[in-house]
C-alpha cells in the first residue's frame, strides 16, 4: 500500500498536508517505526518533508462508530435509509420507535438494530395509539427486546420509575422541568397540577429551595408511581403528592402558593381559575398548551378574558414540537 514515510518531528505538518490535499487513506490507521511513521496515503504524490514509498505491510482499519444507517445498510434500500426518522424518544431502557408508513414493514428489523446499537436499550416498542382518555395515557406495542413496559428514568438527577400505558410521560420535557425547577426562589411554595408519576415535583426539589412541592394527580396508578418516585429520591420532607381532582382537592386547601405548573398541554386553559384561586399578588403560573404561531396571539388574548386580565404574560417559551408546525409552548405568567 502507498504511504508517505516521514520523521515524527515532521508528523503533524505532513499529517495536514495530506489531509488539505485530501491524500490520506481514511480508512486506515498510521503505522509508527522506531522515529519514522507511515501515513496511508490513495495514490501517488509529492509530499513536502515526507517520502512517498509502496509499503509491504498492511495499515490496521480504523474502526468506525456504528449508526443505525450502518448497520441497515445491507438490510434496506438507500431510499429506505433516509426515510430513518434521526431521533427516537428513549424512557429509561425503553426506546419508542416513530417510523413512517413506508417503513413499517421493516418495523421489527429496524428495532433489532436498535438494540444491536444501544447497550442501554433493552426495549423497543411503536406507539400503537396516540394519548387518548381523560388521563391521557397512550398504547403501545413491543417489537423487540424484553417483554417490559416498565422502566426507571433517570433525568436531571432524580429517578423515575414509570410504566409507558399507565402514566403520561414525555422525555423530551426534561429540559422544560429543568428549565422550571431553576426559577423557583428559597421559600416557595410550588403547587403541580397534573403531577402524573411525579416528574415536575421531583425535579423541582431537587434542583431547587423550595420550602413545599404540592402535586394533584387524579389518575390512580400514576399517583402510585408517584408516590413511589418520592420515597424512591428521598424527598418525602419536601415533596407532598395527593390523589383526586385539582378541581375537588384545591378548594378544600387553606394555602396559597408561589408558583404553579399546569403541565397539561391540552386544555389546560380551562383550569386557569382553579389556579388563580391558588395564586396571591406575584404568583408565577406555568400554563402549557400545543398551538401553531398563527395561534398563540389569539391564545394570549383568551386567557387574559378567561384570568380577567390578572395576569401579565412575562415570557413565551417553545419546549417541545408536536408536529412540523405545532409547538408544546409555555406561558410564563405573573398574577398582579
Amino acid at each position: 500500500m502507498l504511504a508517505a514515510f516521514t520523521e515524527l518531528k515532521n508528523a503533524e505538518k505532513v499529517k495536514n498536508y495530506l489531509i488539505q490535499k485530501k491524500l490520506m487513506h481514511l480508512d486506515y490507521n498510521p503505522i509508527r517505526e522506531l522515529d519514522y511513521l507511515y501515513f496511508p496515503i490513495t495514490k501517488k504524490a509529492k509530499v513536502p518533508k515526507a517520502k512517498v514509498v509502496n509499503t509491504k505491510f498492511k495499515f490496521p482499519l480504523k474502526q468506525r462508530k456504528q449508526t443505525i444507517k450502518s448497520l441497515l445498510q445491507k438490510k434496506l434500500t438507500q431510499k429506505q435509509l433516509t426515510l430513518l426518522p434521526r431521533s427516537q424518544e428513549i424512557v429509561g431502557s425503553i426506546m419508542i420507535l416513530e417510523v413512517p408508513k413506508e417503513l413499517e414493514p421493516k418495523e421489527k428489523l429496524i428495532a433489532d438494530a436498535y438494540i444491536k446499537l444501544n447497550k442501554n436499550i433493552t426495549t423497543v416498542v411503536k406507539k400503537s395509539k396516540i394519548h387518548s382518555g381523560i388521563f391521557r395515557t397512550r398504547k403501545v406495542k413491543i417489537l423487540a427486546g424484553k417483554k417490559s413496559k416498565e422502566t426507571i428514568h433517570k433525568e436531571s438527577g432524580v429517578q423515575l420509575k414509570l410504566h409507558l400505558e399507565k402514566t403520561y410521560f414525555s422525555a423530551r420535557s426534561g429540559n422544560e422541568r429543568l428549565r422550571i425547577a431553576k426559577q423557583v426562589k428559597k421559600g416557595e411554595k410550588v403547587l403541580v397540577m397534573f403531577s402524573g408519576a411525579a416528574p415536575f415535583p421531583l425535579v423541582i426539589g431537587k434542583h431547587s429551595e423550595a420550602k413545599e412541592i404540592f402535586g394533584v394527580e387524579m389518575n390512580p396508578l400514576a399517583h402510585r408511581f408517584a408516590v413511589d418516585n418520592v420515597i424512591l429520591n428521598k424527598l418525602e420532607g419536601k415533596v407532598k403528592i395527593v390523589e383526586g381532582d385539582v378541581r375537588m382537592i384545591l378548594p378544600k386547601l387553606r394555602k396559597k402558593f408561589d408558583r404553579i405548573a399546569m403541565p397539561l398541554p391540552k386544555t389546560g386553559e380551562e383550569f386557569l381559575p382553579v389556579a388563580l384561586s391558588k395564586s396571591k399578588k406575584g404568583t408565577i403560573i406555568h400554563l402549557y398548551s400545543f398551538l401553531s404561531d398563527m395561534e398563540i396571539r389569539a391564545y394570549t388574548k383568551m386567557i387574559k378574558e378567561i384570568s380577567k386580565n390578572k395576569i401579565k404574560v412575562l415570557r413565551k417559551v417553545k419546549c417541545g414540537q408536536f408536529s412540523p408546525s405545532v409547538h408544546r409552548v409555555c406561558f410564563d405568567l405573573k398574577v398582579v
